[in-house]
């Protein structure tokens, strides 16, 4: 692997940037922390909390402007050689991976885990040995953070400590002994307590002659093992040790005979897939149930029905079971299905019998039962697993003594033991795609899944990554071994019948309806109301305003109904007053609300839900753009409609509800709430306006406008015809730009409309003036100004006096411009001056027409300044480019190099065409 040309970059020892032989200064050891951060993660995006949590630790008083000026230092310090971006947040690092140590290190490793898997162990060793040659010592030596070491040097240690032994691993396997024990001596002198490196150490003296010495190894370790952890060498060092001292691999060490020693784990399953992260969260209570036996560490593996608790938990105890020599419990507890639950009396009974404690011994009462089970269990080493309980009292009293070890499953959350016994939750989610694929490989065959990825891929997302769903359904693929995968996906049912497809007809245990009706039977009649009915919901989430709409009852009552459908795990809450179906539970509901709930109930929930968008959305945009002419949708009644205070709480929630609406639009006009649905379109006009995301915009407004000829509204429909008008404006196709604000203009004078007539020549007037119609554009402009002035709005009246300056600026009448620009801006409250940065971007113009230069790159830099204010990335984008042609006019090159790279950059992202043509500027200004 070849090094790039020009700099690099160094973490692994002291970290340093190289150009050729020489250091690269980088103006002090805060610039330093910072780049080491952004190398840490580089070509990902870092945010500015982060970097100062490395720079300042918890003292959160520092300024973010010097995380800026440190920024600044290394950019000039590195030049060419990497490019710090600044994004939405934080910055990100642009390198090449080749360039920075870490990254050759993990590149190398990569290939020698590759080749070790092929069986090419000396050219994996070779791989191996390149990789850990990347380092000079330990990462970070001069780096003076120490919450940055804290967060990311122990993991860098770690994977170094892990290449070290499979380079060991590969030599061993090739008979190199003599070779890996200086390198072994090393490891385990710097890790006394780690076992791999003790074992290889051990396997590599005996094969080198030296038994003796290889059982010292074995005596030193288990003597820190014990004294240290209090726990015994773990099943690699004994079958080491029985190697070393000559024993049959069969042969087993015995335990002190203890009665009735249970052992009533259920089988294994035979391919488990996935689940790495909660299987390591399992294995981080292990130190602690095994160390000095004064504590019960409690994992409660929760999920819904379907996801694999019980098959984790199981998977989990066959693996650390040989380290309970006090034996495995396993008790069924019924909390959920079948059959009445266990009750925790009896179910002491049968664990206490399990130990061997003889009948006449058990009390009869439920706390002497417990302090009984608490007796026989302290310090025996043994593990607990509580499958299947629904709730913490059914679980409290079933808690053995200290140095035991308990797994509990449930289809709710155990907050309360959580609070009370320091239970560790592990919420299950539904597999990602690469878990999903693997357990599917594991049922079907990995040949047939590698034969066609993408279908293994559509397979796994119409399961939702639901572990049992995925058996399921793997079980009627496995019926047709010769069908290729993507046909046995395409013919399966997309919405009605899709529940069906996971019934083998086999038992309530592979039929999911049944799975999940466990869960459904036991809610309060309110959880069970509200489940059906959030399951009219189209959007990828819901807020806990969209479920008061739906639940049409109060909030207190609906965040009781929604606590207790987390709870039982029916929805999840990625966030704070945010809510998720799986899409699985979401069908079941659906199928739940038209067997339970009559039309007339589902309807009324339906028009609660688009009339709560509608308002919420109408008032939003006011608080956006208090803009008079904008209000057509008159007074929308819905109870809890959202008000905003100021224009970023309104884009925040625009913005946290984008898919929601657009799912919601779709949805209206499908169930013929044509009404509404150009309603809740036209509220979107101010959002859209100020974002410019044409396509969706243009989609969203098509549809409305379909809607409203549907529903008869003649205002609905000019009102959407004139903002396709605007969307064509801006995506710079004024042709039919002036079509639909031509059939606007006639609709508004049909109905004698002069606020509608206003907007429809108001929006004429700009179009005319981009196709250079100035005749028109004026005509219209001033029928316009009359109308705002006799209706007596200001905001509107402002907009129009500076959309005629502008036209007076292409015509060449700068004077004129100014005066009108100027006359606009009088018209801004003094208390409101970011309404007034489009006349600013006006009087800009007329400002550098009158060469009045100075002022004019003023002007208009403070208005890009008010758009970045307001949130306003397109019209920030615009300004920004007529800003770079004015330094540019002005012999600035460098000034208009930047502004056209930071709108090209706002533009790409928007998807806007303009970006093609400042992309040209730009390429303009390097040949120049």
């Amino acid at each position: 692997m070849e090094r790039v040309d020009g700099l690099d970059f160094r973490v692994l020892g002291p970290a340093e940037v190289l150009a050729g032989d020489q250091v690269v200064p980088l103006g002090g050891s805060r610039p330093l922390i910072v780049l080491a951060g952004l190398l840490l993660r580089a070509n990902r995006l870092v945010s500015v909390d982060v970097l100062s949590h490395w720079l300042w630790g918890d003292d959160q008083r520092r300024s973010k402007g010097a995380l800026q000026t440190y920024v600044l230092r290394l950019r000039r310090a590195l030049g060419d050689g990497a490019s710090i971006r600044t994004e939405r947040g934080g910055y990100l690092l642009e390198v090449d991976e080749n360039a920075i140590d870490l990254g050759r290190f993990r590149q190398f490793a990569a290939r020698g885990r590759s080749a070790a898997e092929r069986g090419e162990h000396r050219r994996a060793a070779g791989y191996f040995e390149e990789a850990l040659g990347q380092w000079r010592g330990s990462a970070l030596q001069n780096v003076e953070s120490d919450t940055l070491h804290r967060d990311e040097v122990g993991q860098l240690a770690e994977e170094r400590t892990r290449v070290r032994e499979l380079w060991a691993e590969t030599l061993l396997t090739v008979g190199e002994h003599d070779t890996v024990v200086p390198e072994l001596e090393r490891l385990t002198r710097e890790n006394p307590l780690r076992e791999r490196p003790h074992e290889q150490l051990m396997y590599a003296l005996l094969r080198s002659g030296r038994q003796a010495e290889a059982l010292d190894v074995y005596r030193r370790i288990s003597g820190l093992l014990a004294e240290e952890l209090g726990l015994d060498p773990g099943a690699g060092l004994q079958r080491a040790h029985r190697l070393v001292l000559g024993g049959d691999a069969g042969t087993r060490f015995r335990t002190p005979l203890e009665p009735h020693i249970p052992h009533q784990l259920p089988a294994d399953l035979g391919a488990f897939a996935g689940r790495a992260a909660d299987l390591k969260a399992l294995r981080a209570l292990l130190p602690e149930a095994l160390d000095d036996g004064t504590s019960t560490p409690i994992a409660s593996v929760e999920g819904m029905g379907g996801q694999g608790k019980t098959t984790l938990s199981v998977h989990f105890a066959h693996q650390i079971a040989d380290r309970f020599t006090g034996g495995q419990v396993f008790l069924d507890l019924r909390g959920y299905g079948p059959g009445a639950p266990v009750p925790p009396i009896a179910a002491l009974e049968t664990m206490l019998i399990a130990l061997g404690v003889p009948a006449d011994r058990i009390p009869s009462g439920l706390d002497e039962r417990a302090a009984t089970w608490r007796t026989y269990t302290t310090g025996r080493r043994l593990l607990v697993v509580l499958d299947n309980a629904n709730s913490t009292e059914q679980v409290r009293y079933l808690l053995p003594g200290p140095g035991c070890l308990v797994v509990v499953t449930s289809r709710w959350q155990l907050r309360g033991l959580v609070a009370t016994h320091g239970a560790r939750r592990i919420a299950l989610s539904e597999l990602d795609s690469e878990e999903a694929v693997e357990l599917l490989a594991s049922a079907i065959g990995v040949e047939r899944v590698h034969e066609d990825p993408v279908a293994a891929g559509r397979f796994v997302q119409y399961c939702g990554g639901l572990p049992l769903a995925i058996r399921i359904l793997a079980v009627r693929a496995a019926q047709f071994p010769r069908l290729p995968l993507d046909e046995f996906v395409t013919a399966l049912p997309s919405d009605a019948g899709r529940l069906s497809t996971f019934d083998l007809g086999d038992g309530d245990e592979t039929n999911i309806r049944t799975v999940f009706s466990y869960s459904y039977r036991v809610l309060c009649p309110a959880a069970a109301r509200l489940l059906r009915l959030l399951a009219l919901s189209v959007g990828p989430d819901l807020s806990l305003g969209m479920a008061v709409a739906l639940n049409g009852r109060s909030e207190k009552d609906t965040r009781g109904a929604l606590d207790t459908l987390v709870s039982a795990h029916l929805l999840t809450q990625p966030k704070p007053g945010r809510y998720q179906f799986h899409d699985l539970i979401r069908a079941y509901a659906t199928e739940l609300s038209e067997q339970e709930d009559d039309a007339a109930e589902r309807t009324a929930a339906s028009a609660r839900l688009l009339g709560w968008f509608i308002a919420s959305a109408r008032n939003a945009g006011l608080a956006m753009r208090p803009h008079q002419l904008m209000d057509e949708i008159g007074p929308i009644p819905s109870e809890g409609a959202l008000e905003f205070s100021d224009f970023h709480r309104a884009l925040a929630w625009f913005i946290e509800e984008h898919a929601n609406l657009l799912s919601v639009i779709q949805w209206s006009f499908r169930i013929g709430q044509y009404a509404r649905c150009w309603r809740l379109a036209w509220s979107l006009f101010t959002y859209f306006a100020g974002r410019a995301r044409v396509d969706e915009w243009r989609y969203v407004f098509e549809i409305g406008l379909r809607a409203a000829r549907n529903s008869g509204e003649r205002q609905g429909e000019a009102a959407i015809l004139n903002g396709l008008g605007v969307i064509e404006g801006v995506a710079r196709n004024y042709v039919l730009a002036r079509e639909y604000l031509e059939q606007a203009l006639a609709v508004q004078l049909e109905l004698g409309s002069l606020p509608g007539e206003a907007r429809a020549r108001y929006n004429l007037a700009m179009t005319a003036q981009n196709i250079e119609d100035f005749p028109e554009a004026y005509r219209h402009g001033l029928r316009s100004l009359e109308i705002t002035r006799e209706l007596g709005f200001t905001s509107v009246e402002a907009n129009v006096l500076r959309a005629l300056g502008d036209l007076c600026a292409m015509m060449g009448d700068y004077p004129q411009a100014l005066s009108l620009a100027d006359e606009a801006l009088a018209l801004v409250p003094p208390d409101d001056l970011p309404q007034g940065r489009f006349s600013l971007a006006a009087r800009a113009r007329a400002l550098l027409g009158l060469g009045r230069h100075v002022e004019g790159i003023e002007c208009l830099s403070e208005a890009v300044d008010m758009f970045f204010a307001m949130d306003e990335e397109y019209e920030a984008a615009d300004v920004l480019s007529e800003l770079g042609t004015a330094h540019l006019r002005y012999g600035r090159t460098a000034a208009a190099r930047d502004c056209w790279l930071r709108a090209v950059r706002l533009l790409t992202r928007l998807d806007h065409p303009d970006a093609d043509r400042v992309r040209a500027q730009l390429a303009g200004l390097v040949r120049g």
